[in-house]
Formats: structure tokens, sequence, C-alpha cells
């Protein structure tokens, strides 16, 4: 397992030994590491190449080049070694969300980096004026990593239990490493190490999170340092990883004792606090001069960073200090880039990899309410790169299809950054064993007369604004937002998944905590009221979940309350996309992507018009299997892009033809350039062309000489590659003919203008040029026998052709 998950394509260590390699001969080599790791165990040392590492030096964003400060340094290990290190870290990870107090959230199973952030800005906005003074304080470990020292680190891990054992693995990991540090091309000797948990090691940050979590605890229960008290909750401590945030009241009494533990903690650890980078925010409006307060912090009264968001005063700056230097950035990039010779697939992929990422993060930490407009400038910028300063060819929701629904999977950034939050409001209604630490309890504490998922639930438009029930500018732009996604896909009538207790519109539930007792026996949302998908009789529920006899009345008013909002009372309404998204779990993996694809692949608009128009053409009905199969041609015929976009373009008719340019252009001769008779169409310049039906011929002849089965020529298969649904055809036939007809349709394309057709040799040269490539792509990804099976009879063909052949 531990092989198996490590990632492929990763540097090497010194001995140059990819993880691939171990991947490839894992049964091989198993034993022989089972045995190494064992005897390593019992001499309580590795040997000596596995104690070595390469030291390469990363320079650090918006740094000196020239300060070796600078440099964040990558430890390479060899893959032996990472494979011992992940083999425990697999171990270790099970048991870190039992020792490690949710405050620290980095690097732990089902724990975030927008908790901190969501977590900070509560406490920050829910500050009261005239109370005692409060202050945010963010940390900066000076090498945090690397300052570790071993025996607090063995120590530390024998506090937490985790047994000698174990322990004693970890100490064969840090028995006697070595390093040299690579700079440009050359390798400095090999030195000793004497502290530091190594940056590249798959247990390096769980140890990390070990070393630096009896620092929280002493903070934690340290009374002369004053935390935030946000209702019955005090707030002292947030981690992520070694990036810490301090929640400090009354500083001039905690600060003394703050750093009293700090310099006690760095003597025994070695921690060290970079106090030049570290910053204390004071929160709330600031009279008088504090810098003698919070000596030896850097104050910032307005903003600071924090995991590379900054983090601001007033709700309302957080979009101005984020968004906008985003926005900016990227119209400066798409400057710099519009002018390079970028292919379609090329420019897509910009977006996904470069300019994406960037945007998804703020979507996830920040929960601001953006505007359609913000997303419809957006996605202008975004078109005018795509298409290079020309008039879009494809509507940008054609693009944003996914692959099997016939487009190219540009990201929707609206139907994301509803996706992104979505995830955060799911925590809202499914906590219940504090999954998030205290962020949601923040959020819950600040609504009144309702509760969060009463108010996700109810009916829109709601009967009073979002600020009569809560003034967190947190909770008001979520569900704001939330709203806007419910109107955008008609969502807006009354959701059952709310509990009956504290209803925002059920007004017998805010005064009377009989329906609390409801909830805790069982109806969790009023969708349990239903049995059998009709409304439940008092007597069922009495039986089902024991609810008092007394309660008769409660049951009518609830009955009534459902009958008045619900269009088919007795009956449960049909499941909605609502209830599709609160089935998802928020610590789910991939669940912004899986939200994302249903709210893609909710009411997903047809190609009709596009079918009809290939219809058309061909002369005939596209049945909906064909065409099934057409749309999957896009993504299917080749796994590389470049071939990807061509077929994209030919399905959805993106190539000029002469008689679409004559109904633009007044006077424009539609007549074909190669037979000089008939208008150029697009089925014409694919197909019907006299000039290309020896070319097609041979081509067709040569597929069916290789199969073994007469290939009747056909236009499905010239033009999109896809066999007659009554075909016989094995899948690596299939396949095979829809690449090498691919290649056919390129060069078509490559003398689109020209008077003279492609030719069958030329043809032969592609397939047997890609052949090769295909065998690279198919290796990479670890399927050569894929690959043989797929091209097999056309490698046995080939080898019997005559050079005459493709002269």
């Amino acid at each position: 397992m531990a092989i198996r998950s490590m990632q492929s394509g990763k540097s090497p260590g010194p001995d140059g030994y990819p993880s691939d390699f171990f991947k490839k001969f894992s049964n091989q080599l198993n034993p022989l590491l089972k045995s190494t790791f064992e005897e390593s165990f019992l001499s309580q040392s590795l040997p000596p190449t596995m104690r070595q590492a390469v030291i390469s030096l990363i320079l650090k964003k918006d740094k000196d080049h020239l300060d070796c400060g600078s440099y964040r340094p990558i430890s390479l290990l060899n893959t032996d070694t990472k494979i011992l290190a992940k083999v425990l870290a697999r171990r270790l990870e099970k048991h870190l969300p039992s020792i490690i107090s949710p405050d620290q959230t980095g690097f732990i199973k089902n724990r975030y980096s927008f908790f901190n952030i969501r977590r900070l800005l509560n406490i920050i906005y829910s500050h009261v004026k005239g109370t005692v003074l409060e202050t945010v304080i963010s940390l900066d470990a000076e090498k945090a990593f690397d300052r570790v020292r071993w025996d607090f680190l063995f120590h530390t891990l024998e506090k937490f239990g985790l047994g000698s054992n174990f322990v004693s693995w970890i100490k064969v990991l840090y028995c006697d490493p070595v390093a040299a540090i690579r700079t440009n091309n050359s390798l400095s000797p090999f030195f000793q190490l004497q502290r530091g948990t190594r940056q590249g090691c798959p247990l390096s940050p769980l140890l990390f999170a070990i070393a630096i979590e009896p620092l929280a605890i002493a903070l934690r229960h340290c009374v002369e340092v004053e935390g935030i008290r946000r209702g019955d909750i005090e707030h002292k401590v947030s981690l992520y990883a070694d990036d810490m945030l301090l929640f400090i009241s009354n500083p001039s009494n905690s600060l003394p004792k703050l750093l009293d533990v700090l310099k006690e903690f760095g003597t025994i650890s070695g921690y060290k606090v970079n106090f030049g980078k570290s910053e204390a925010m004071p929160l709330g409006t600031i009279t008088g001069e504090l810098s003698s307060i919070f000596a030896p912090f850097k104050l910032s009264y307005n903003k600071f960073k924090y995991l590379g968001i900054w983090i601001t005063q007033n709700h309302r700056d957080l979009y101005k200090t984020n968004y906008l230097p985003l926005l900016s950035k990227l119209k400066e990039d798409f400057g710099k880039w519009e002018s390079l010779p970028l292919s379609l697939g090329g420019r897509l992929n910009i977006i996904k990899m470069t300019i994406f990422p960037k945007f998804l993060y703020l979507f996830q930490c920040l929960p601001i309410f953006l505007t359609k407009s913000f997303f419809n400038n957006l996605n202008s910028q975004i078109s005018s790169f795509i298409w290079n300063k020309k008039p879009p060819r494809l509507k940008q929701s054609v693009l944003q299809r996914p692959r099997s629904a016939g487009g190219l999977a540009l990201p929707n950034f609206l139907f994301y950054y509803w996706a992104a939050n979505i995830r955060a409001l799911l925590y809202w209604m499914k906590d219940h064993d504090n999954l998030s630490s205290s962020w949601v309890t923040l959020e819950r504490l600040s609504v009144s007369q309702s509760s969060l998922v009463s108010l996700l639930c109810a009916r829109l438009p709601l009967a009073r604004p979002i600020s009569s029930f809560t003034t967190n500018p947190l909770v008001v732009h979520s569900l704001k937002l939330w709203y806007q996604l419910r109107r955008h896909f008609e969502q807006t009538e009354l959701s059952l998944n709310a509990p009956p207790h504290r209803h925002c519109m059920f007004s017998p539930s805010l005064t009377d905590e009989a329906f609390n007792i409801w909830t805790k026996l069982g109806i969790t949302s009023m969708a349990a009221l239903f049995t059998d998908n009709i409304f439940s009789s008092f007597e069922q529920l009495v039986n089902k979940f024991k609810i008092p006899q007394s309660h008769f009345f409660r049951y009518l008013q609830l009955r009534n309350f459902v009958a008045s909002n619900t269009d088919c009372f007795p009956s449960c309404p049909p499941p909605s996309l609502l209830d599709d998204i609160f089935d998802f779990k928020p610590n789910a993996k991939r669940v912004i992507s899986d939200v994302y694809v249903l709210l893609s692949n909710f009411r997903l608009s047809t190609l009709q018009s596009l079918r009809e128009r290939w219809g058309s053409d061909l002369g005939q009905r596209i049945t909906d299997e064909t065409w099934h199969k057409i749309i999957n041609s896009i993504s299917s015929s080749s796994i590389c892009l470049k071939h990807v976009v061509i077929q994209f373009k030919v399905v959805h008719r993106l190539h000029w033809s002469k008689t679409r340019l004559s109904k633009i252009k007044d006077g424009f001769d539609p007549t074909c350039d190669r037979c000089r008779r008939e208008p150029a169409s697009l089925f014409h310049m694919f197909w019907a062309c006299p000039k290309l039906g020896s070319f097609w011929k041979s081509i067709f002849e040569t597929i069916s000489n290789i199969f073994g089965v007469p290939i009747a020529p056909c236009p499905f298969i010239a033009i999109f590659g896809v066999t007659p649904c009554d075909a016989s055809l094995s899948k690596s036939h299939s396949d095979l003919l829809a690449f090498c007809t691919l290649l056919a349709r390129r060069m078509i394309l490559l003398k689109w203008k020209e008077p003279l057709p492609p030719v069958y040799g030329q043809w032969v040269k592609d397939v047997m040029y890609y052949t090769q490539l295909e065998k690279i792509r198919y290796t990479v990804k670890g399927s050569v026998r894929r690959f043989y099976d797929t091209w097999q009879p056309f490698l046995t063909y080939f080898e019997r052709l005559s050079p005459d052949t493709i002269a």
C-alpha cells in the first residue's frame, strides 16, 4: 500500500531510483525491502545509502536571492527510505486526530486550512467595542522544521504514548543521517545532520505536528496568558503546521508571560520565533500608542497575511485586498501571454493550471458574496484570452461542459465558487462530531431566533431580511451566496432537511422547547416525519420515535406547517437538487469536485441543434446511440490534448468552410478549391469531395486488411471516427480505427486551403510516427500491455509494408 500510494514522476534521491521503479518491480523488491527494514530495526541503523539525502534549495516567493535564508531546503530522499517513512506515516496519521488538538489543522486527517481562517475571521468580526483590548498575533517560526531537537522529539513521542516500537522506528530513521547540497550542477560533500525534520519526507509534517503540540498545550493551560473569549469558549491558539496564531486579550499582562513560555519552549525544543516577521493586529478602533505594549512584535493595524490570505479588520475590505490584486495580476498575465503562439488546448491548460487554482483557494477560504457581474467580467477576460481577442467561435458554456458531454472541461468559476462554499455550509448541517472545531460553533451562536440549518432550507424569499437573524458578516455572506445558487437553479421551495426545532419559518419551534425533544428523539429533519413517502400519523411517530402522547397539539402544528409549505402534501416532495447537495459529507475526498459535477450536470443543456445540423449534412437522422459515440469520441480518440482539440473542433463545426464564409462575405466564392465543382461545406471538405475518394479508399482498405474484416467506407467513420451501431468490432479495434481516422482528418485540415488533397503515403508515415508517441504515453501511464492490445495489428502490418507503399 505504501509503494502504490507514492506519487509518480517525483525526483529521486541520490541513488537515482524513482518511485516508478519500485512500483514496477514491487513483487520482486518487497521481500528485499522487508528484510532490509527488519535488519535496520535490529541494528537501530539504516544502511549508509538510505541515510543519504540531497538538499535542493528553492527560492521563497518575493525573497532576496542573495540571502541564504531566502531558500527553502527540500530533501530528496532515496525512495527506499521514503517507503519506510510512508509506512510509518500511514500508521501515525490514523491516530493524530485523537492526540492532536483541533487547534492544529496542518496535515491532520479531515482538517483543513480554511478552518483556521474561518475561525480567525469569526473572532475578529465579533469584537465588541469598549471591551478589553484584544489582539491577534501571527507568529513566524524561524526555520521551524529544521530546528527541531531530536531528543525533544523522541521524548514527546513517548509522552504521547506512541509505544516503544514505533519510537524506535523513528530513531532508526534519524540515526546518523547525512545530506549534500546541490547548487546548480554541483554537489557538495555529504555532511552530518544534527537536528530537524526533513522537508520532503512523508513523515516530517506529522512529526512536526507532534513536536509543536506541547507548546499549544502550555499556552492553553497558562492562566496568565488570557485568550479571547467568545461565548463560553476561550480561544488562544490556532495552528497550521508551523503557522501559529495567538488570540490574546489584555496584552499588557498576557504578553510578558507569553514571551516566557515561548522562550522556555525554545530552550528545550529548538523552536525560535522570528520577531521581525511576527505581527500583532489589535482588534477594533485603536487610540493611543501601543508599540511599547506589543514589543517585540510588529504592529499591523489594518491587515496581515495568513496562509496566503490577507486578513483585514473589516469584512468589507477582504474583497479589495484579496480579489482586486488577483484580478489585476490576471489582466497583467493575459497581456504577457496573449502574443505567445499558444493553441486552444494550451490556452485552456493555462486557465486550468495557473489561473483557476488561485481563485479556487480564495473561494474556499473567504466567505464573500460575489455578484454574477463579477463572474461575467472574469469570463469575459478568460474568453478574450482563449480566443486571442478574436470573436469567440463557441459559447463558453460549451467549453465548460464535461468531456463526457462534449466539452473540454474548462472550469466554470461560478459553479466552483458555489461548490467550494457549499463544503463549508455542509459543516453547518453535519458537524455533529465537532469535525470543524470551533468556527461552526461561533457561527451557530451568532444566529438568533433560528438555526443555521433552517436558514439553509427555508423557502425563498425569506419573510425577513438575513440581517434580522444575524449580524455575523460571514454567515450573512454565506447565506447570500447560497440563496444566489438556489435562485439560479430555481430551487426556492422549502427543503425538509431542517429539524423541527428553531426553524425560522415555523414560529412555534422558536419558543416551544418540546420540538427540541423531538429532535433529540431522532426527528433530525422534517423529512423524518414521512413514512413510505406519506406524512406519518401521530400514532406512527409515537411508535417509531417515542414521542410523548401529550405532544399531539405540536404534531398538528407541525403537520399544518408542512402542508402549507409543500405542494404535494400529504405526499413527500420528490428529491431535489438541494437534497442531493445535502447528501454529501463535508470531509469526504473530492467533495468540492463532486458538488461541482452535480451542479454542472444539473439540467445540462443538450447539443440537439448541433446534432440536427450534422444529420442534415449526412442526409440521415443520427440515432441516440451513435450521437453518444460521437460525443465520447472527443476525449476517447486519443490521449493527446492536441488530438482531442482537433476532434472537438470537428464535432463542434469550428472550422471555416467556404460555404460558411460565403454567407458572411458578399461575393465570396463557396466552390471547393480541390474539385472546383461543388460548394465546400464541412461534409464536402471531410468526406464528399471527389478528390478525397482515393485517399479514403486506401485508408479503409488498409484498415480492412489489418482487422481481417471488411470496413466499408462510411462518413461516420471518416468524420467522427465512430463505427455504425451494428458493427462488430472489438473495443481495441474501435479505438485504433478512431485514432487512425483522426490522423486522416488532421491531414485534411493541414491541406484545408490547398488545391491538392492529402496523400495516403503521408498518412501511413503519420500513423507510424504517432505510434511511437502513443507507446511513450502508454508506458508513462504504466499501460504498455494496453498499447500492444490496441496497436499490435498495425505493428504487424507495418513490418510487412514495402517502402514503395509509403513513398
